[in-house]
């Protein structure tokens, strides 16, 4: 009885596993030729793994790095469940994301420059904004074009090697220092300086990293 249970087992497991698979092999190079064909420049290894939205308008640049690994919808990352990511970059905005590069179902809105660097983490649904997405006065909001001239925008720089926890929002004007640790659903409104943990909301410093302790353990 036990050996049926086991076989039955092992047939739901490839039943769910092998066409999920098969999913995620078919949109690694759909997605290549995807990124292509919208001019983005990336280097090798580039690994999208199911569906992902991509907007790139006029004028925007987008340089990606080697080894760049984006999970989305049903690729699944337990924490994001099927949520899907989302590449947003506007008119002559750019967006340069660096080496080795780790995101899950996150969404990366670029209204004016965002830049990631090396071996940076970004966890299940983050959002990653340089803009306010719309004005703070409400009768610019009343018309759309009004809305997105008066709309405010300002840089963001996440340093080398920084972990960003699962839905975590990184507002526009942030630059977090390299090796820095981002906890969980924290909102990122100011600058966060290197070699550091950080979170809540609004995300503070908790404590420093000290390099060598951690190269150590």
């Amino acid at each position: 009885m036990s050996s049926i249970i086991k076989e039955m087992e092992r047939c739901v497991f490839y039943s769910t596993f092998i066409p999920r698979k098969i999913r995620e092999v078919f949109f690694k190079y759909y997605n290549r030729l995807l990124f292509y064909l919208a001019g983005v420049d990336y280097g090798k290894h580039l690994d999208v793994y199911t569906g992902i939205t991509l907007k790139k308008y006029k004028g925007a640049e987008v340089m990606i790095g080697d080894s760049f690994c984006f999970f989305s919808g049903s690729s699944i990352n337990p924490i994001s469940r099927n949520i899907k990511g989302c590449i947003f970059v506007n008119n002559n905005a750019k967006l340069h994301i660096g080496n080795d590069v780790g995101i899950s179902s996150a969404c990366i809105w670029c209204d004016e420059s965002i830049k990631i660097g090396n071996h940076v983490r970004i966890g299940g649904d983050c959002l990653i904004l340089d803009t306010d997405c719309h004005s703070l006065d409400y009768m610019d909001r009343r018309t759309i074009e009004t809305d997105r001239k008066q709309t405010r925008t300002k840089p963001v720089v996440i340093g080398d090697d920084v972990m960003i926890g699962a839905r975590s929002i990184i507002m526009k004007g942030v630059h977090i220092g390299a090796r820095a640790v981002i906890g969980a659903g924290s909102v990122v409104s100011q600058d966060i300086p290197e070699d550091s943990v950080a979170a809540g909301n609004p995300c503070k410093v908790i404590r420093s990293i000290d390099r060598d302790e951690s190269l150590t353990n």
